[in-house]
């Protein structure tokens, strides 16, 4: 089942939403966790498109960028360190 995932900008605590097609597995969190989603370059990406904003200025850098995946379930998995 798709799941959902709430990405915030650190510096303004800014959240918002995104939705994932793909079945939540532990390749999913992988992804998140350690693989290319991980960094805030496409964090960036994920976070102005939830706006509808296409953005061609991301920065690779860790830390500017939190996430947490919502299972269809409702349950929350921090995707970091730190909880949102």
């Amino acid at each position: 089942m798709p799941y959902d995932v709430i990405i915030r900008k650190n510096e303004t605590g800014e959240k918002r939403r995104i939705r994932e097609d793909a079945d939540w597995s532990y390749g999913q969190q992988f992804l998140w966790e350690e693989g290319n989603y991980s960094c805030d370059c496409n964090r960036e990406i994920f976070f102005e498109r939830a706006n509808g904003v296409e953005t061609e200025d991301e920065e690779c850098s860790e830390g500017r960028f939190s996430a947490n995946a919502v299972l269809p379930d409702g349950s929350e998995v921090s995707l970091d360190m730190d909880d949102l």
